[in-house]
């Protein structure tokens, strides 16, 4: 099978369990793993990492609680930085807004504008938006939508079935993390959305299938496992068409 994890964070493992998650993850048939960003500390490690594995990509973004931490010089710096990597990146991402983490309404605001300006950025590169969106689920769709953005990735979505119906309306694609097997909503999601919207990820280390576990971008193959048994598919056939989308949107 063909797999592909649209979402991971790589940064966050040791040296040594790095090299084995990435080898494990090229075993199971991960040919691609997007490693997101959410600082400039992990946006520079997420540079590093694409040059040492082949399977791994790059996304750079700076995540909605980190980025308000930062100064408005500093956020100007990295949005520069991001910038400067055009030809390097396969993404902008992990961006979006994180309500549950905002400090009151002026923290929101910010965290808003912050987002907006990192999807104008995604729109001048051409390239992929990865959507964070706790809390917040219709507030980043209508940014989105507003924006005008195309090419989106809305991560670990847990908006209405009635907003990710709006979503896949828009073009935007809905990801199916490794969590799939207890979780009812995204087995919602997986049997309401068609195949040609989905996407699978594992925002490794998080979200793994075991809760006190870790997860690791070779679980995407339960999650597409999960995914044809919905849809009455076998796993290749599954596969096959969301690597495809993968193909369609980072291509």
């Amino acid at each position: 099978m063909l797999l592909a994890d649209v979402h991971a964070h790589l940064d966050t493992f040791d040296e040594e369990e790095r090299s084995a998650v990435v080898e494990r993850a090229a075993a199971a048939g991960v040919k691609a793993i997007i490693t997101n960003g959410i600082d400039p500390a992990s946006n520079r490690k997420s540079l590093e990492l694409q040059q040492q594995f082949k399977i791994v990509r790059a996304a750079l973004g700076l995540y909605p609680s980190e980025a308000v931490k930062l100064s408005a010089a500093a956020i100007e710096e990295e949005l520069g930085f991001i910038r400067s990597n055009e030809n390097k990146i396969a993404a902008i991402g992990e961006i979006g807004l994180d309500y549950q983490e905002a400090k009151g309404e002026k923290e929101r605001q910010l965290q808003q504008r912050l987002f907006e300006q990192q999807l104008r950025i995604g729109i001048e590169l051409n390239k992929p938006v990865i959507a964070h969106s706790r809390k917040a689920e219709k507030e980043v769709v209508d940014a989105l939508i507003r924006c005008g953005c195309k090419r989106v990735i809305l991560h670990a979505f847990h908006g209405s079935i009635k907003l990710v119906k709006a979503a896949a309306a828009a073009g935007f694609y809905v990801t199916i993390p490794s969590n799939i097997g207890r979780s009812s909503h995204f087995q919602a999601i997986a049997k309401t959305l068609p195949l040609s919207r989905l996407l699978t990820e594992t925002d490794a280390p998080f979200l793994a299938a075991d809760k006190n576990g870790k997860s690791e971008p070779a679980h995407v193959a339960a999650a597409v496992a999960k995914i044809a048994e919905i849809k009455g598919l076998v796993a290749e056939e599954a596969a096959n068409v969301i690597y495809n989308n993968y193909q369609l949107l980072f291509a």
